[in-house]
């Protein structure tokens, strides 16, 4: 299917053939009210490299990071410690970090310094992180200078929109969702068409169809893994509010 529908052209001739439409601006908003049901789309292609030095962050000297501009949701975050063994922070070289939600985030750090830094423990320890403003928060506290490799999912241009430092009039032609899931796009654009068209009948038939493609890449991020971000490797009821960080 990505030979046939390489690009955003191709794919709006595609949908135009399927449907008899002769209207290509219908089209394209169709492909645009599909994309919008994409957005939290988790695809392996949309996955940063969290070993690239790009995605590697220094912090702040208030400890914080700022959220990438590419940033969609965050999978994993974690520190493998400074170049040279430095550290500028208390907390141990190897931590990885789950996120909370802000409000936990910010009560936590409130009593945080009553609590025990753990210092070079040989262990993995679980840090927490969430989104404050336009930055990223952390516990254990990390110190100016540490290094936070960031592990997520990254932001994707929609198609036909303005190309990002390219000539006038050029719009983006392909993206990795396209590439790598375009059964999403022609099952989700043909949803949108039809139910433009009050055909309730073969809209359901394509809702269903991209249900169906969206499940498939849900359970091969989830079955058997974790998936992160909004989950966790430990059972949310075991009791844990006895103790500030976890040790695996």
């Amino acid at each position: 299917m990505s030979f046939q529908i390489p690009t955003a052209d191709d794919l709006v001739t595609f949908i135009k053939d399927f449907t008899g439409s002769q209207n290509d601006d219908e089209v394209k908003k169709c492909i645009f009210m599909a994309e919008m049901s994409m957005r939290n789309i988790e695809l392996p292609a949309l996955r940063s490299d969290p070993y690239d030095p790009a995605n590697i962050i220094a912090a702040g000297q208030d400890g914080t990071i700022p959220i990438p501009a590419d940033m969609n949701k965050p999978i994993l975050f974690f520190k493998q410690g400074n170049p040279g063994g430095q550290q500028s922070s208390q907390t141990g070289p190897w931590i990885v970090y789950d996120r909370i939600g802000d409000r936990d985030i910010i009560t936590q750090g409130m009593i945080a310094q009553l609590y025990l830094q753990p210092v070079n423990v040989p262990a993995v320890i679980r840090g927490k992180f969430s989104e404050v403003y336009d930055s990223y928060k952390f516990l254990p506290y990390i110190g100016a200078g540490d290094l936070i490799n960031l592990y997520y999912y990254k932001a994707w241009p929609l198609l036909f929109s303005p190309v990002q430092g390219g000539s006038p009039g050029e719009t983006v032609q392909s993206n990795a969702v396209l590439a790598t899931w375009p059964e999403g796009y022609v099952y989700g654009t043909l949803r949108e068409y039809y139910i433009k068209r009050h055909n309730d009948q073969d809209a359901a038939v394509y809702a269903q169809k991209f249900d169906n493609a969206w499940q498939t890449v849900e359970d091969q991020n989830n079955l058997g893994k974790w998936s992160g971000g909004h989950t966790r490797l430990t059972s949310v009821w075991q009791p844990r509010q006895y103790r500030q960080y976890n040790i695996k």
